[in-house]
């Protein structure tokens, strides 16, 4: 584990841009069968949060791997898609596990805020009363929600590839986790500000655009394409963020199913 300059945030999302750009089209298609995995997954009610915390830190080595592969000039595959699967599983499915209780948790002492709307909300996709909006008690529970939920994000934002690649259990995972991105909380500010900037530009000018024809269905259809070209690169950015904070000690990484070994810390 090693302290990067802060400056580095910018570099991340820069170096994720490279990495989607090296292969648009076949990125593309795999983020669309990610939803698609995702949507069939929605129609079983009630269990889909379930089932889709569970299995994040999974699919989160799995687009880890189809970096890896882009950055060793490999190619994307689409059974890249399940790689995540077929490295450490069981262990992956015990922070898919922890990482369920946490939110429940965060998300459970909102409750005492808005009496259960964000909850309801966030689980079960019960869209907010008018009238929980009028009176602010969602924004406070957002708010709230957001000031537990930043440490345990950054305990669980690389613990699915230091589990799967680096052969570490769940508790060093999170451990090593959260003190990689605390000690480089500098450099996640700037990448924070980098991701704001650039989301906030690209809503601007589609809003724009749209208002210029007047046609929304072309605005809806920007903002489907941007968003495929945003989740690879955000992708590709927490891969670069990995390998600096955590430099490889190894000559290969895993192309899905062979992590390498453990690395110095």
């Amino acid at each position: 584990m090693r302290v990067v300059p802060a400056n580095r945030g910018w570099g991340w999302l820069a170096a994720g841009w490279q990495l989607f750009k090296s292969s648009p089209g076949m990125w593309t298609l795999l983020v669309f069968g990610y939803w698609l995995l995702v949507a069939l997954v929605e129609q079983i009610r009630y269990v889909v949060p379930l089932i889709v915390a569970v299995s994040l830190p999974a699919f989160s080595v799995s687009f880890m791997a189809m970096c890896d592969a882009v950055s060793r000039g490999r190619g994307l595959q689409p059974v890249l898609l399940l790689a995540g699967f077929r490295s450490r599983f069981d262990r992956l499915l015990v922070l898919g596990g922890l990482y369920l209780v946490s939110m429940l948790i965060v998300l459970g002492l909102t409750t005492f805020i808005d009496r259960g709307v964000l909850f309801q909300w966030m689980m079960w996709g019960k869209p907010p009363s008018p009238e929980a909006l009028e009176h602010g008690e969602l924004l406070g529970a957002l708010a709230f929600a957001a000031a537990l939920a930043t440490p345990v994000l950054t305990a669980f934002w690389f613990a699915p590839i230091l589990t799967a690649w680096n052969g570490m259990g769940a508790a060093q995972a999170l451990f090593f986790s959260f003190f990689g991105c605390w000690r480089n909380w500098r450099a996640f500010v700037v990448y924070a500000a980098a991701v704001a900037g650039a989301a906030f530009a690209i809503s601007l000018l589609i809003a724009l655009l749209a208002a210029a024809g007047g046609n929304l269905d072309a605005a809806r259809g920007m903002k489907l394409g941007v968003t495929l070209m945003l989740l690879p690169t955000l992708f590709g950015s927490f891969y670069a963020a990995y390998r600096d904070i955590f430099p490889e000690d190894v000559p290969d990484a895993p192309a899905g199913a062979e992590p390498p070994g453990p690395q110095a810390a």
